[in-house]
């Protein structure tokens, strides 16, 4: 009889026993599964792809922000955007490198035509954000929007000047992007700052994909220049230099050879004449030269007087050419003067023939 009540005792120990940890497992399964549940469903942040919804905002974890954010949410799914606007700037009043919340303004006042406001807010957006990613594609879709804004001069009238300061800020991001450097080109034309449109259309030249282009820009630019001082063709004696040529100028009173360089997209003379030379340079713009060897960071700089012949071009830019020791040639004759001419090179007599263009 021991023996019987003794295995009844066990076999009731067991059960509460597997009962009690069956009962206090099942407590533990919802935090686990409520935790796993809000980790995999936290929407992923959004790109300049997404579309303009209630979802482009990605929630926070504090309760008080998630609660301004679906009120966010909300007034957009209601069309309600200016109080959308409203909201999304008190939140970055509490939070202003707060990325997503930029990036949802930026795009909610570009769909509103509060254009200015819009630009001002991706820039912040670059600024803040940590993504490299992101960063290059908003620099790629900020240069798009401003480009089409630079289309669209009804849209500001007097407020050009606001544009130029916009590009300008913009290309200290991406200094390398013809197309902003020929979008300003043409709009410095316009007034009639011939410095900073030959600047400009340079820096645009130097891109494979804007070089026509910006040389038309060169070229129309000392037009009249050429039409009044050039015959109907003048023809310049060269000097051999192995396979290549040498062609006499004058920069400020200065006699030079430059190398005859049809591939060149820019003249300019070389560091070594430069620094025998250092009163030519007044002033300096950043440039970032292609070369054979690779892009190799330069400056540009205004010289008074570039005489080619008989013909002088009064305040051209040139380049400094990083290239040293060359004894030979003080820098480089290219394109962006002899694109102004239809010209040929006679290689048997060693002869630069010049015309008008036609």
């Amino acid at each position: 009889m021991t023996l019987k009540y003794s295995l009844i005792l066990a076999t009731l120990t067991f059960i509460l026993g597997y009962y009690f940890s069956e009962y206090r497992h099942s407590l533990n399964k919802p935090a686990e599964h409520t935790q796993s549940s809000l980790l995999n469903s936290t929407p992923a942040a959004p790109t300049l792809e997404t579309p303009l919804t209630t979802k482009s905002f990605e929630p926070v974890s504090n309760n008080v922000q998630q609660t301004s954010l679906e009120k966010i949410q909300e007034l957009i799914a209601n069309n309600s955007y200016p109080s959308a606007i409203q909201l999304l700037n008190s939140e970055l009043k509490k939070n202003p490198a707060d990325t997503q919340a930029l990036l949802l303004l930026a795009r909610l006042l570009e769909q509103q035509g509060q254009h200015q406001d819009a630009i001002g807010i991706w820039f912040r957006y670059i600024a803040a954000e940590t993504d490299a990613k992101k960063i290059d594609d908003a620099i790629g879709y900020l240069s798009n929007y401003l480009l089409r804004l630079a289309d669209n001069p009804m849209i500001f009238g007097e407020s050009r000047d606001w544009l130029i300061s916009q590009l300008n800020d913009l290309i200290k991001l991406t200094p390398d992007t013809g197309e902003l450097h020929l979008q300003l080109a043409e709009i410095y034309s316009e007034k009639a700052d011939t410095e900073q449109v030959q600047y400009h259309a340079l820096m645009a030249a130097n891109q494979t994909e804007t070089r026509s282009r910006a040389e038309a820009i060169l070229a129309k630019l000392t037009e009249k220049t050429v039409m009044a001082q050039t015959e109907n063709e003048i023809s310049i004696p060269l000097t051999r230099f192995g396979n290549q040529f040498l062609v006499p100028i004058q920069v400020d009173g200065q006699s030079i050879k430059l190398l005859l360089d049809t591939g060149a997209s820019i003249s300019g003379l070389t560091s070594n004449f430069l620094q025998q030379h250092p009163a030519m340079i007044k002033s300096q713009k950043p440039i970032q030269l292609n070369t054979a060897s690779g892009t190799i960071d330069s400056f540009l700089f205004v010289v008074d007087s570039f005489t080619l012949d008989k013909i002088t071009f009064n305040k051209h830019m040139l380049a400094n050419l990083p290239m040293e020791n060359f004894d030979h040639f003080d820098g480089l004759l290219g394109i962006d003067i002899l694109g102004k001419f239809d010209f040929v090179i006679d290689q048997n007599n060693a002869v630069l023939h010049l015309r008008k263009r036609q």
